[in-house]
């Protein structure tokens, strides 16, 4: 339920290595009660603020951690009281090899 006035922001926390080229992206989509959805795609590995982070790049291959990373998708802020469904899959794409250890999508109002 969110409430007249609040916004959602999306962040995320992971462990994840890579050899480019590859994307790791969520598709969100969040729908309220007789209205469309609202559906986005949110680059995992390009937030826009990073807590607690490392990036090491060794040979071909990308490791990258972090506790917590902005993503640059908001929802919001609210008009109206109402109830929201959000649903998320992550998905990796490219040519590039990827190894997920540790991938979870956060909401912060």
């Amino acid at each position: 339920m969110l409430e007249t006035g609040e916004k959602l922001s999306f962040w995320n926390s992971l462990d994840v290595t890579n050899k480019p080229p590859v994307t790791l992206q969520f598709y969100i989509s969040i729908k309220a009660e007789k209205e469309a959805p609202v559906e986005v795609v949110c680059n995992a590995l390009s937030p826009t603020l990073t807590f607690m982070s490392s990036t090491i790049e060794k040979e071909n291959h990308v490791a990258e951690s972090w506790k917590l990373a902005r993503m640059t998708f908001e929802f919001g802020p609210i008009k109206k009281k109402k109830a929201v469904t959000i649903t998320a899959t992550p998905k990796a794409e490219g040519i590039g090899i990827i190894r997920v250890d540790r991938l979870v999508l956060e909401l912060k109002n």
